[in-house]
C-alpha cells in the first residue's frame, strides 16, 4: 500500500505559497485558508473542511478571483495537479457525506430529466392527435350527411384511443395531463362532427370498452 501524504503538512505549505503569491494581502482569502482543515486526498480532489456555519468564509478559496491560486498552490505543494473541494464539517466523514449528497442530487436530476423527456413525448403524442383529428375531418369537404360525419368521428375516436394508450404508456403518472388532453381532443371531435362533447365522450367510452374486450 502506498504511503499516504501528510495532508496537514501539504496544506501548510500551500498556505505559504498562497501568502507569497497573493500580491496585495487579501484578508478574506487568508482567513478562509486558516479556517479550512484538510480532510482527504481523493484521487484528484484535495478536500478541505470548514466548520459548520463558516462556508461563506471558505468560499474565498474557490472564488473566481482566488480559486486558481489556491488550486495551483495545493498542486505545487502536493507535486501533482489536483482540484480543491470544500465541504461543511471538519470530521473525517464530512467528505463521504458530501459525496453521498452529490450522488443523490445527480440521481434526482436524472430522474427529473427522464420525467421531463417522457412528459414532452406524451405531450407530443397528444399534439399529433389534435392535428390528426383535423386531417381526418378535413379529408372530406362535404359533411352534409350524418353518415359521413359519423364515419369520420369513428376514425377520430379510434385514433384518440391509440393516442391515449401510447401517451399513458409513455407517462403513466401524468393523469391530469392525459385527462385534459383527452377532453380537448373529444371537444374538437364533437365540434367537427357537429355533435356535443358529451356525446363524443359517450362514444369514446364505448370504443374503449370494445377495444378492451
Amino acid at each position: 500500500m502506498s504511503e499516504q501524504p501528510d495532508l496537514n503538512a501539504i496544506w501548510e505549505q500551500a498556505k505559504q505559497i498562497i501568502l507569497a503569491e497573493m500580491g496585495d494581502f487579501k484578508k478574506g482569502l487568508w482567513d478562509g485558508a486558516n479556517a479550512a482543515q484538510p480532510l482527504a486526498l481523493d484521487e484528484d480532489a484535495f478536500v478541505l473542511g470548514l466548520p459548520p456555519g463558516q462556508m461563506s468564509m471558505g468560499s474565498q478559496l474557490t472564488s473566481t478571483a482566488n480559486g486558481p491560486l489556491v488550486r495551483e498552490s495545493v498542486s505545487r505543494a502536493l507535486g501533482r495537479e489536483v482540484k480543491v473541494e470544500l465541504v461543511e464539517g471538519t470530521d473525517p466523514a464530512a467528505w463521504e457525506r458530501e459525496k453521498e449528497r452529490r450522488e443523490l442530487r445527480i440521481k434526482l436530476a436524472e430522474r427529473q430529466a427522464t420525467t421531463r423527456r417522457a412528459r414532452a413525448t406524451a405531450q407530443g403524442i397528444w399534439t399529433e392527435l389534435y392535428e390528426e383529428i383535423g386531417r381526418i375531418f378535413g379529408a372530406t369537404r362535404d359533411r352534409r350527411y350524418a353518415t359521413q360525419r359519423a364515419a369520420m368521428m369513428a376514425r377520430a375516436l379510434l385514433a384518440t384511443y391509440e393516442a391515449e394508450r401510447k401517451a399513458m404508456d409513455q407517462e403513466p403518472d401524468a393523469a391530469e395531463l392525459h385527462e385534459q388532453q383527452l377532453n380537448r381532443a373529444l371537444e374538437r371531435i364533437a365540434t367537427l362532427a357537429e355533435t356535443t362533447g358529451t356525446m363524443a365522450a359517450v362514444e369514446y367510452l364505448r370504443v374503449k370498452s370494445m377495444r378492451r374486450d
